[in-house]
């Protein structure tokens, strides 16, 4: 749904943000409301401290006498007194060590200090092996009026006159431990890393490093305190506190504020604060890393990204942003964190802010007119006249609120409301409405609807209201389960297969059945709603058609509608042939008989009803034709529905008696039928298996006397190939031929010319002729047979001799001379 404006007029203190940080209402780390800044010291506080104001040692533990000479100075009730008022004007000291004015070389008051005990004392070294004996590291204690004096190392006995001295049992006492108490005698080592505490005359006294005597019953000891050990302690109006990296000490002290000493909370930072103030108290230690630390009226809250402080300060609701807020406030109160990533509205107090989504609207009253919010973004409001009421879908089909309403009226629905009273039926699309007498009935669907037109008794009325209601149910595996469809109710044996029939009686009185559906639609909601009870449409619908559908039936007798007067043997034919099953057979009896009856569709899962026959399409027809004309301009001028259409899809014969002979008649024709089809495809197949034949025969002899002209062809083809390829060779043998005894007698006639130019050339010519003339006379002799030429000169088989061969060279050269001059004659 797209973002709307509300008609309510924005209020100025709306405001529309993307992100926390831009709100008006959510306070920075800066805001004026914060404190600026607040002391993390005791600087200004009355009674602070740069340091411990520590008292110095007035013995040396190394020198064992200076302990039981400073046990003896101090019982001069006056000499503690003169000795801290000597202190200052002597120079710093080292740690542990006494002060220079308890120097024996330097310090005269305590030269005379020390004479003056001297003559107070009542020991006295004691000769030989007499008197009582100190061990070294030990320290003896003995009284004198009333008071109690100390030996150290060494052989001492007492004086009896004037006054008796008497030791006392703590003789020989340890200089080892830390602690030494004896009468009035207080003997305490403090060690590096402690502080001592005693009290002098009821007033707090801090004791540094080292060995302190004291001998007066105004000292009391209160012991002793490890630094390390303890980041806070206290001896009466003193205090220390030490603060560790990422602590804050929250204690409160005094200052003075416009000329008044007031008590005020404080944070203590990082480092060692000292103060001398009976005022002052320790609140013991706090994280800096804690999100909420609260001492007092100090108040730091740190907010972490994604989340808002909510909190009270001065009678006034505050949001606090990411950052670390320090409040310094009397009048505060923190009431918790707020998530923004998941919470869409944060309510504190007056205080809300809403962050609306896509998809989403916000509503709410503001000044007591409702508010709607749809636009994305976040919006905050401080009023008490705000008040958020809830987050709703923006895709809802009506949001309301007080007088105003958001009305989605979609495709295919009108919504139907009252204005004053009076109808409006609103269009798809959004709507807006800000009327308090605008009321909203309901919607109501202008689709087109169908009904089932069925008979009921007026208790299957009231049963069939009820089961619109109900679950049907089928048996699958023997168990009882819901049925997904009316048909597979039915298939399931749980309703009775007749019950969304029609049942009239025909022009005949017979009771029959009819199986139809009428669709209808509301064309125009106006009217409908005025003239009739939505609610009551379907009912309306339905007794109107069935009335008007058992009106055509009554008109209509039974031979009209379920007989055919004519058999046609094509359609019988292809009616059987359909019937045929895989083996070719026709159907059984008991199947064709079923098949004429009149099935409803839906009786059974697996059968559908026969197409109707050509008087049957023809009563159909009519009663559409004829139902239509009286209903649909009827409707649709009285009540504003359009019938668009009624469907019948089966018949029935209600009388089984009548139903089983005309079954009979079925029968019989449904056996004429086939009969014929048989005929007719016997006489189909024989004519095209003889016409199969003589057209594989006829395709048989083309293709066998194409075969034999394909062969004559190639055989011919291949003769004359082979003539020319014969002939073309012998021509160009012939012609190699012709070429060569070209070739050959020119190269005789050259060598010739080449010979005869020379006699010795001539020469070698005759002795060739006549070397090949013996090669080819004795070629094929077998034997040879030696005659002596001296004795049988006449013999063919005798070899020439070389006057012979003379003679017969020159004869051939004669004849060559004769041939040359005979040539040259021609020439």
């Amino acid at each position: 749904m797209a973002a709307f404006t509300s008609s309510v007029p924005v209020p100025a203190n709306l405001k529309e943000s993307t992100a926390f940080e831009g709100l008006r209402l959510v306070e920075k780390p800066d805001s004026p409301y914060n404190a600026k800044f607040l002391p993390e010291t005791l600087d200004d506080c009355q009674g602070h401290l740069k340091q411990l104001p520590l008292q110095s040692p007035n013995a040396d533990s190394k020198i064992a006498y200076t302990i039981a000479d400073m046990v003896n100075i101090l019982t001069h009730s006056g000499a503690d007194a003169m000795f801290e008022k000597e202190k200052v004007a002597f120079a710093q000291r080292k740690e542990g060590e006494p002060d220079a004015v308890f120097d024996y070389g330097g310090s005269a008051l305590m030269k005379k200090e020390l004479a003056s005990a001297k003559s107070r004392c009542g020991h006295m070294k004691a000769p030989g092996i007499l008197g009582h004996v100190v061990k070294p590291g030990y320290i003896s204690f003995y009284t004198l009026n009333g008071k109690t004096f100390a030996v150290s190392e060494g052989r001492w006995w007492l004086m009896k006159a004037p006054v008796k001295a008497h030791w006392m049992s703590s003789r020989n006492v340890s200089l080892d431990g830390d602690l030494i108490s004896v009468g009035e005698v207080h003997i305490l080592r403090v060690l590096p890393g402690q502080v001592g505490m005693i009290r002098a005359q009821g007033t707090e006294v801090l004791l540094d490093v080292g060995t302190h005597v004291f001998n007066s019953g105004t000292v009391s000891i209160v012991g002793k305190v490890n630094l390390a050990d303890q980041r806070y302690f206290s001896h009466g109006r003193f205090h220390y506190v030490r603060v560790e990296r990422g602590f804050f000490a929250k204690v409160w002290t005094v200052v003075e504020m416009d000329g008044v000493e007031t008590v005020v909370p404080r944070l203590l930072g990082q480092g060692v604060h000292f103060i001398n103030n009976n005022l002052f108290k320790f609140a013991g230690f706090v994280k800096c890393s804690d999100r909420v630390i609260e001492h007092g009226s100090i108040h730091k809250i740190c907010v972490v990204k994604g989340q808002l402080a909510k909190c009270v300060q001065d009678s006034k609701n505050r949001l606090l942003g990411e950052g670390e807020h320090t409040i310094e406030s009397t009048d505060f109160e923190f009431h918790g964190f707020e998530d923004i990533t998941k919470a869409h509205c944060i309510q504190h107090g007056t205080i809300t802010v809403l962050r609306v989504t896509k998809g989403k609207i916000a509503l709410a009253w503001k000044d007591n007119d409702p508010l709607f919010i749809s636009e994305p973004g976040l919006y905050e409001f401080d009023s008490p006249d705000f008040v958020f009421d809830s987050f709703r879908d923006a895709e809802e089909r009506l949001i309301q609120l007080g007088s105003k309403k958001i009305i989605q009226v979609q495709t295919g629905e009108v919504g139907v409301t009252y204005d004053d009273g009076l109808l409006k039926v609103l269009r798809n699309g959004t709507h807006e409405i800000d009327s308090p007498t605008h009321v909203v009935h309901r919607f109501l669907s202008t689709q087109e609807k169908s009904i089932r037109l069925a008979t009921l008794s007026a208790k299957a009325k009231e049963r069939s209201q009820k089961s619109k209601k109900m679950k049907r149910y089928t048996t699958k595996n023997g168990k009882l389960v819901v049925a997904d469809t009316e048909e597979e109710a039915w298939a399931g044996g749980h309703e009775d297969p007749n019950a969304d029939l029609t049942i009239c009686e025909t022009k005949d009185l017979v009771k029959v059945g009819v199986r139809a559906d009428i669709f209808y639609s509301i064309a125009d909601p106006e009217k409908c709603i005025l003239k009739i009870d939505t609610d009551e449409l379907e009912d309306l619908v339905r007794e109107t058609a069935i009335a008007t559908l058992t009106n055509i039936v009554r008109s209509t007798a039974l031979n009209q509608i379920a007989q055919s007067k004519n058999v046609s043997a094509g359609s019988a034919a292809e009616r059987v042939g359909e019937d045929l099953s895989d083996s070719g057979k026709p159907k059984s009896v008991q199947e064709l008989a079923r098949e004429a009856s009149f099935r409803s569709k839906g009786s059974s899962g697996a059968m559908d009803a026969p197409p109707p026959s050509a008087p049957m399409a023809e009563f159909f027809d009519k009663t559409h034709d004829e139902f239509m004309s009286k209903l649909h301009d009827d409707f649709l001028l009285r009540y504003g529905v359009d019938i668009s259409n009624i469907r019948i899809e089966a018949f029935k014969i209600m009388d089984d008696d009548l139903a089983h002979q005309i079954s009979k008649h079925a029968l019989t024709t449904a056996q004429i039928e086939n009969e014929m089809a048989n005929l007719e495809g016997m006489s189909l197949i024989s004519t095209q298996k003889e016409k199969t034949a003589a057209e594989v025969k006829n395709i048989s002899s083309l293709a066998e006397a194409e075969s034999l002209k394909t062969e004559a062809d190639a055989k011919n083809q291949r003769l004359i190939d082979e003539a020319l390829a014969a002939g073309e060779a012998l021509r160009i043998k012939a012609k190699a031929e012709a070429e060569s005894i070209k070739l050959k007698a020119a190269a005789e006639a050259e060598r010739a010319k080449l010979i005869a130019s020379t006699d010795l050339g001539k020469q070698e010519a005759l002795l060739a002729i006549y070397a090949d003339m013996v090669v080819k006379s004795n070629a094929g002799v077998e034997k040879v047979i030696y005659l002596d030429p001296s004795v049988n000169k006449d013999s063919p088989f005798a070899l020439s001799s070389m006057q012979g061969l003379n003679n017969d060279l020159h004869s051939l050269s004669k004849i060559g001379i004769a041939t040359n001059g005979h040539g040259a004659k021609r020439q």
